[in-house]
């Protein structure tokens, strides 16, 4: 059962109508009911890991805040990390690592592999794996007391509308909401329902037809020219913003209604100026988990060495292969995660010589132009990054990247031609999708100046459900019109 299919709105309307029958102070244990019946109806087993889960790093916390001595808190603590890392290596790694022993093992020519195995993947395990990781952390660091009623633990871990792909929540910001929600309110109930629908039209009208591009092009990338290969490329990057921003609202639309703010993940993304301005603005959950428990405690242990720009550098690629390694245990994944570290490292220490060199040759670093020129360089660094991202394999990558740049395929007749289905769309649906795409890109333009929620909201009624009634037919008339079907969303596989 996931946000974009009819099954969960059953559900979720069910749930929303006890949530406010039930007496304030026993909501949260219908919220944590819920959850687990949400979680588990994908599959049982996947329950009964999030349980081991919660049951683990529950333990640790109440032994870190009850032992005396703090040998004896990082013992507790070493055990909580090396249980649930050990989890997520066996049901996310454990292939990958095999196959990086094969190659040692192939280097010595023994003769000798091991063959991967086939375990289940539980879906959202990355997420709130860091997620109890961070209260683990935070107990042993004193910025939170450890809970000591188990169920209201087990509802921090298991919220459903973060549950399978965030936000990454912090303990001290979810748990207080959850059993003392904030009470019913018309307003922000209409307001939610606007963030869910703005979600849905982002993933059926755009982002599902996103995808069929992009997957049609990365699926046999030996068959298109350049120009075919550059527009699956963007079609990629503008889907997985586009899929898991639209996931990220309808979640935190979902949490709003049940009288709960999540954290806000994302901030217009490629609207950013640099690399690590695009960092701040995207999956910022995550930004935000992997500079407060990696980078900021790397950067801690290594504060006298030299020369001090060198090594925040370093930190900076650890942290980021740490990155790339969450998302996925495969070689691209990797290469995509120091990428980033590369781009932001390049930025850091080239950032008094480019200032230098602006001043020398009388750049206005403020000006339209100049910040249009950093926003289109910093997507295309981004973009040529998504590249590994979204390939198989490093070979196909490659293949792909070789074939954009050497122009293959441009003087071709059709290498020009994007509307005769070779990209998987026809006429209409790429119309449909280029259009919506563009009222997308001008909707988050006018967002970096005004609330348009707010603007919304204070214009006549008659106004108001003009609007409702244009967003709620273009989900229901585009989002099932022509080629498109449903498609997971992207950030399920992580």
């Amino acid at each position: 059962m996931t946000f974009n299919s009819f099954s969960f709105y059953l559900f979720f309307i069910t749930v929303v109508v006890v949530n406010y029958v039930l007496p304030r102070r026993w909501r949260w244990v219908w919220l944590l009911l819920s959850s687990y019946v949400f979680y588990g109806l994908s599959d049982i087993r996947f329950l009964l890991i999030l349980v081991l889960c919660t049951s683990i790093t529950y333990t640790a916390g109440r032994m870190i805040e009850k032992s005396a001595d703090e040998r004896a808190k990082k013992r507790w603590l070493s055990v909580g990390l090396v249980s649930i890392v050990g989890i997520l290596i066996l049901f996310k790694y454990l292939n990958f690592l095999l196959e990086i022993f094969n190659i040692f093992l192939a280097s010595l020519e023994t003769g000798w592999a091991f063959r991967g195995i086939d375990l289940l993947f539980p879906i959202g395990i990355s997420f709130y794996s860091f997620q109890v990781i961070s209260y683990m952390l935070d107990v042993h660091s004193g910025k939170i007391t450890a809970e000591k009623h188990f169920l209201q633990y087990a509802s921090f871990v298991a919220f459903f509308p973060q549950l399978l792909i965030g936000p990454i929540e912090r303990y001290g910001q979810l748990k207080p909401q959850l059993t003392n929600p904030e009470p019913f309110d018309w307003q922000r109930f209409v307001d939610s329902l606007v963030r869910i629908g703005w979600g849905l039209f982002k993933k059926f009208v755009i982002a599902d037809r996103l995808a069929i591009v992009a997957n049609t092009v990365f699926a046999m990338p030996d068959r298109f020219s350049s120009p075919k290969l550059a527009i699956g490329v963007l079609a990629f990057s503008f889907q997985i913003y586009l899929d898991f921003s639209a996931y990220c609202d309808i979640a935190i639309g979902s949490a709003r209604i049940l009288g709960v703010n999540l954290t806000e993940n994302f901030n217009r993304p490629y609207f950013a100026q640099s690399v690590i301005d695009f960092w701040r603005r995207w999956h910022i959950s995550l930004s935000n988990w992997l500079r407060d428990y990696v980078f900021l405690k790397l950067n801690f242990k290594h504060r006298r060495r030299k020369p001090r720009s060198l090594w925040t550098g370093l930190d900076v690629m650890t942290t980021f292969l740490v990155s790339g390694l969450w998302h996925g245990a495969n070689w691209t994944f990797v290469v995509w995660g120091l990428l980033h570290g590369a781009y932001q490292t390049i930025e850091l220490l080239t950032l008094k010589g480019r200032e230098k060199l602006a001043k020398r040759l009388r750049i206005n670093r403020k000006s339209a132009i100049n910040k249009t020129a950093q926003t289109l360089f910093t997507f295309l660094l981004v973009s040529f990054a998504w590249i590994f991202f979204k390939a198989e394999s490093i070979n196909q990558a490659f293949m792909i990247i070789r074939s954009i740049f050497t122009l293959e395929g441009t003087s071709a007749a059709d290498a020009w031609i994007f509307t005769d289905s070779s990209v998987g769309l026809d006429r209409l649906d790429l119309a449909t999708m280029l259009i919506t795409l563009i009222v997308y890109l001008v909707v988050e333009f006018a967002q970096q100046k005004h609330n348009l929620l707010v603007v919304i909201n204070s214009r006549p009624l008659w106004q108001r459900w003009i609007i409702y009634y244009v967003l709620f037919f273009a989900i229901t008339i585009f989002g099932f019109y022509g080629e498109t079907t449903v498609v997971d969303f992207v950030y399920f596989q992580f």
